[in-house]
């Protein structure tokens, strides 16, 4: 059976602009899920609607939310200049709205064949003399925008126009809602990454809310925490004018709007909220007659309300036109609810570890304390009463050596009172610190000016970058920090050898450990010695309150390093060789 033959059939121009059509809307659709709306593809849109229905040229306008207007985002076809490209329909107006602005008022096509009798169309092209346009739709028949295409021949479009017009409009609507989708997800990582690095409530909060205004177009976002003592909740974060209002009691726990999302543990959205009879009136981001659509959710974690994010947008000024909350808008502010309840959980539960490693800490800490001391004032009671009998029993005349011997006895005991207590202050103040902008060569000299030896075997070797950014320094603790490490490097070398110290910029990223990294500019400072270095198994030891392998102390040297350049958001790590030498480096950000 042969295939039957079309060539001698006469060319149907109608058919093959149609069989072109469904080719581009196809591809079309196939690009709004990859594309986005961007101003090509728009204009890409246009083009195969002005081939598809015979046109001259179109333009896509789309609806600003906070405005009420309709922009032009996208033309094609000629005589189009900056004047006009630029041009803006104000939807709120009753008058001169245009045919776009009616069509998208009224969320239906539009088709003239005689502008020049439309009670509608407004002149911005003289050859223009049929018109038609089609509104672009939501998921729930929210006006997004509108398509729109002349022609200089009267009578031009008929209702099949209109139908190809409508399904290049609804691919255009499918672009903006999977760029809507995909803000909403990016802005949901940037939450999550934000949320998973803090453990900070307050900076948590702040940042959330400015992630959640900007990315999710929210036009004012707060979040409430409530306070289990007093059943207040407190303004933590806002985008807008209450920022003068936070850290202070805003709502009783069922009180207003806020308050009942707070007490009921389920969201609230209204369009109207001071039509609502929960409806307080204070605490107010807007003023009464600009407040719009209102939607509230709980934070909530493990079935227990920590408080309350809410948004709200200003009323829209056209009557035609409800910027309203969606079921979307509710999905996404309750996630980004339930990140913030699972981040707090999370802080807290860190809060509540570090407490109890503390207070274990203090306690390992006051009993070695207690046992050293004890020990040092038993032997500073005996040279005591040592004393007491010299000076009583012991006829006069005699020699003054042993009452120098017993002197100089009761003041080594006392200085070494004096520096397990000072040991101990440092280790409690060592993650406390005051940062101000500071040289850190110049804070490496005065170092070593205050605690490397004048006359020793110890070889200095010192190579410094000259021009290194500030960082920000607590002066004092930092050369604290700094001396107990050179301290250490000359303590170890007791035959002599080198302590090197270097400094210069680090501008790539560098990972210690499995996880940590440094990812911006930073300054690195390196100490460095001869000595027998540190052992691989006690490499992740060292820096423990308490660990030493030295008789004297308590073992807090390195962990008071560790902390003084924690309080100074920097890193620290032992990097030697065992049997050549220890390497301390200590990252300072920029």
């Amino acid at each position: 059976m042969t295939a039957p033959d079309f060539s001698n059939l006469p060319f149907d121009p109608i058919t093959d602009r149609t069989q072109q059509f469904l080719r581009d809307l196809n591809d079309l659709f196939v690009e709004a899920g990859r594309e986005g709306p961007t101003g090509d593809f728009l204009r890409r849109l246009l083009e195969a609607g002005i081939h598809a229905v015979g046109g001259k040229r179109g333009f896509f306008a789309l609806v600003q939310n906070d405005t009420g207007e309709l922009h032009l985002s996208a033309v094609a076809g000629p005589d189009w200049t900056d004047q006009n490209r630029g041009t803006r329909l104000q939807l709120a107006q009753e008058e001169n709205r245009g045919i776009s602005g009616h069509v998208v008022m009224m969320g239906e096509s539009y088709v003239t064949g005689d502008v020049s009798h439309d009670q509608y169309y407004v002149r911005i092209f003289d050859d223009v003399k049929s018109e038609i346009s089609v509104p672009i739709l939501s998921n729930s028949s929210q006006p997004l925008g509108v398509m729109t295409i002349d022609s200089p021949e009267a009578d031009r479009f008929d209702t099949d126009d209109c139908a190809r017009l409508t399904a290049l409009s609804q691919v255009a609507g499918v672009a903006l809602t999977v760029q809507g989708f995909r803000d909403r997800e990016k802005a949901l990582i940037n939450i999550g990454k934000t949320l998973t690095g803090m453990l900070d409530v307050n900076n948590m909060t702040d940042k959330v809310v400015q992630i959640a205004s900007i990315a999710l177009r929210f036009e004012d976002c707060s979040l409430f925490l409530l306070d289990e003592q007093t059943n207040m909740l407190i303004l933590r974060s806002t985008s807008g004018r209450l920022a003068s209002e936070v850290g202070k009691p805003s709502y009783k726990l069922g009180e207003g709007l806020t308050g009942w999302v707070a007490l009921n543990g389920r969201p609230i959205r209204v369009e109207a909220p001071q039509d609502d009879v929960r409806w307080l009136g204070h605490m107010n981001e807007f003023s009464d007659d600009d407040i719009g659509p209102f939607l509230a959710v709980p934070i909530i974690s493990r079935n227990k309300t920590l408080g309350v994010i809410r948004v709200l947008r200003r009323k829209s000024h056209a009557t035609w036109y409800s910027n309203r909350f969606t079921d979307v808008d509710e999905r996404v502010l309750s996630t980004v609810a339930s990140q913030i309840g699972v981040a707090m959980e999370n802080a807290r539960n860190i809060d509540r570890l570090v407490t109890s490693q503390r207070m274990s800490a203090w306690g390992e800490l006051s009993a070695r304390s207690a046992h050293m001391i004890g020990n040092r004032a038993f032997a500073l009671k005996g040279d005591v009463n040592e004393l007491g009998y010299l000076i009583n029993e012991l006829p006069d005349g005699t020699s003054k050596v042993a009452f120098n011997e017993i002197s100089q006895s009761l003041g080594n005991g006392i200085e070494r009172l004096e520096e397990i207590l000072r040991e101990f202050r440092d280790f409690v103040m060592a993650a406390q610190s005051q940062l101000i902008s500071e040289d850190i060569n110049r804070a490496i000299h005065e170092t070593l000016k205050e605690t490397f030896p004048k006359r020793t075997d110890i070889e200095l070797r010192l190579l410094l970058n000259e021009k290194l950014p500030a960082v920000k320094l607590d002066n004092r603790k930092f050369k604290r920090a700094l001396g107990e490490l050179i301290e250490n490097a000359i303590s170890y070398q007791p035959n002599g050898g080198f302590v090197g110290i270097s400094s210069d910029r680090l501008n790539h990223d560098i990972r210690i450990g499995e996880s940590d990294a440094l990812a911006q500019t930073y300054v690195v400072l390196e100490v460095s010695d001869a000595g027998p270095g540190v052992p691989y198994e006690s490499k992740d030891k060292i820096f423990q309150p308490f660990y030493t392998s030295r008789t004297k102390g308590m073992g807090l040297g390195l962990s008071i390093v560790k902390g003084v350049v924690e309080s100074h958001h920097g890193l620290l790590r032992e990097i030697g060789e065992p049997g050549v030498g220890a390497r301390f480096q200590i990252f300072l950000p920029v």
